[in-house]
């Protein structure tokens, strides 16, 4: 089995090649959404049948590349094969292998015609080393030069990904090596920006004294003005010296700059000294106020990648709940004498709330299963993975179509909470009789075109499953007659909105009775098509399911 791979955003392409047809562009009903303003609406398509892979190229824009040549017409596309969609860098790869993308990707580009040779020869009119860089003039103020050798050892900070604690801690031993002081002690603030707590300090044991270093004139000072505040011969000084804190700690000298990110006090850096003979100067101040706005520079980045290492956590444990996901719905088709029964999927996010299957029972019957979890996400895919397991054990039972139901039922009950259930149609199609028996748990109705004019539609016979306790649920039968096409589908089809307009049921039967005559993978592209010209270019907000069952025209 063959896997299309590759990055989008930061984020990773990881589908299954399974058989059928694949199309891909940047309009979100694709069955692979390439969200890239170089993709076409409807950009290429995959073909996988007998006897291999092939794509060709829909029409688009920036075209398709295969191995850097041109795809017009359908090519062949095999294991190892380099995709270009756009400028979006694919690969086909085998299923569950390991990946060389990324690697594969930097030697294209270092072979390529815009590659540097590697042996011309570079020469330098003058060569200055970092340890010069570090060393100011002579010439420069005194001030400047602490100003430049700041900026250098602080500039790999800024640069190095490194976890917030231990940054703040190494930045602060910096400060100590610029500015001659007592302790030192780096405060953030909490979300609501008044509450500030001992982030980090030096030395350790000054953390544990936080409480005497400001008071509160002192803090409210520094917020107010946002600007850096310098404190000498703190007990005579007539703004702060009357306070007990500063008289407990025998405070003499202080400063105190804010960390300021876009307008926002995050934090605060705070030196002191007892010595009597030690006084801090403007230049020192301004030393001090250039290091606070470094940290809180270096801060705001160290958040911001925390923030993305968990986004990029969550998308990797989505992908893995994916792929799962995949693997749980049925790829294969029953072969049914006299029907021709298909499924078609198209998630909102990467993992879904909807489910379907279907399965061949040993005397011959065929369950057809379409169900829709409330919610979105991973915790309405969890649950639709229980419901799916919970079925399948039951259908090898010989039991009452509604008891099967009713236990499921009682499963959800336990298994989740008020806000979320599950809409359920469950049918048996006994194939000698042309008989569906079936129970509709507060499902969209199924669309039945027989012999007449008019569709029919399968309503509810009970609640939605796992919704409140004690739902009786009851079956209902209905023959299909020569020609009659099924189709199962969720509110993803009828409740699909373009502003205030939703594409409804009517739109859906119109393209049921236009392609009725045709193949069941005919009418299911018509299905998908028709969505994706009443969308456009707005996103869909629910996962898209539906069954097709259709009854041969011989009688």
């Amino acid at each position: 089995m063959l896997e299309l791979r590759g990055s989008l955003a930061g984020r990773e392409i990881r589908v299954p090649l399974r058989p059928g047809r694949h199309r891909l562009g940047r309009a979100p009903l694709n069955d692979i959404v390439l969200d890239d303003r170089s993709v076409s609406r409807e950009h290429a398509e995959i073909a996988v049948e007998p006897p291999g892979a092939t794509i060709h190229d829909l029409g688009s824009k920036n075209g398709t590349w295969l191995n850097d040549a041109h795809v017009s017409g359908p090519v062949p596309l095999g294991r190892g094969d380099r995709l270009r969609v756009g400028s979006v860098h694919l690969m086909v790869a085998a299923e569950g292998g390991e990946t060389t993308f990324g690697r594969t990707l930097f030697a294209d580009a270092l072979s390529g015609p815009a590659a540097v040779a590697a042996d011309l020869s570079v020469v330098a009119a003058s060569r200055v080393s970092l340890d010069q860089v570090s060393v100011s003039p002579a010439s420069l103020p005194e001030g400047d030069r602490l100003l430049m050798n700041a900026l250098t050892k602080v500039g790999q900070f800024l640069v190095l990904p490194r976890p917030l604690n231990e940054t703040c801690d190494q930045l602060l031993a910096l400060v100590e090596q610029l500015v001659p002081a007592r302790r030192y002690l780096l405060l953030l603030s909490r979300d609501d920006g008044q509450d500030f707590t001992v982030f980090a300090s030096r030395p350790a044991q000054a953390a544990s004294a936080s409480n005497l270093i400001l008071s509160r004139t002192l803090l409210g000072t520094v917020l107010t003005g946002r600007e850096a505040l310098v404190l000498n011969d703190a007990p005579t000084d007539a703004r702060f010296g009357g306070h007990e804190s500063i008289v407990a700690s025998r405070l003499r000298s202080a400063m105190v700059a804010p960390l300021v990110d876009s307008d926002q006090v995050i934090g605060l850096l705070y030196a002191d000294s007892d010595d009597p003979a030690a006084r801090y100067d403007t230049e020192k101040l301004r030393l001090f106020s250039f290091l606070a706005n470094l940290i809180a520079v270096k801060i705001a980045n160290a958040r911001l990648l925390e923030l993305k290492a968990e986004k990029d956590r969550m998308a990797r444990e989505a992908a893995a709940a994916a792929q799962v996901q995949r693997h749980l719905l049925p790829t294969a088709r029953p072969e049914v004498p006299g029907y021709d029964i298909l499924a078609r999927q198209i998630p909102c996010y990467e993992v879904g709330g909807d489910l379907h299957d279907t399965a061949v029972l040993d005397d011959g019957r065929v369950v057809v299963v379409v169900g829709d979890v409330t919610g979105k996400g991973m915790g309405a895919a969890l649950l639709m993975s229980n419901t799916l397991a919970a079925l399948r054990v039951l259908y090898a039972e010989d039991g009452a179509l509604e008891a099967v139901v009713e236990r499921v039922h009682r499963e959800l009950l336990q298994a989740s909470d008020d806000m979320h259930f599950v809409t359920l149609f469950i049918g048996v199609l006994d194939p000698r009789l042309h008989r569906l028996t079936y129970v509709n748990a507060g499902h969209n109705p199924p669309i039945l075109l027989g012999n007449d004019a008019a569709p029919r539609r399968l309503t509810p016979t009970g609640l939605p499953l796992g919704l409140i306790p004690g739902a009786v649920y009851r079956s209902a039968e209905v023959d299909l007659p020569p020609a009659a096409l099924l189709c199962i589908h969720t509110d993803g089809i009828p409740e699909a909105a373009l502003g205030e307009d939703f594409y409804e049921d009517e739109r859906l039967i119109a393209t049921l009775d236009r392609t009725r005559a045709e193949p069941v993978e005919a009418i299911a592209e018509a299905i998908v098509g028709d969505l994706r010209a009443f969308l456009g270019e707005a996103p869909l907000d629910d996962d898209v399911t539906f069954l097709l069952l259709r009854r041969d025209g011989a009688a």
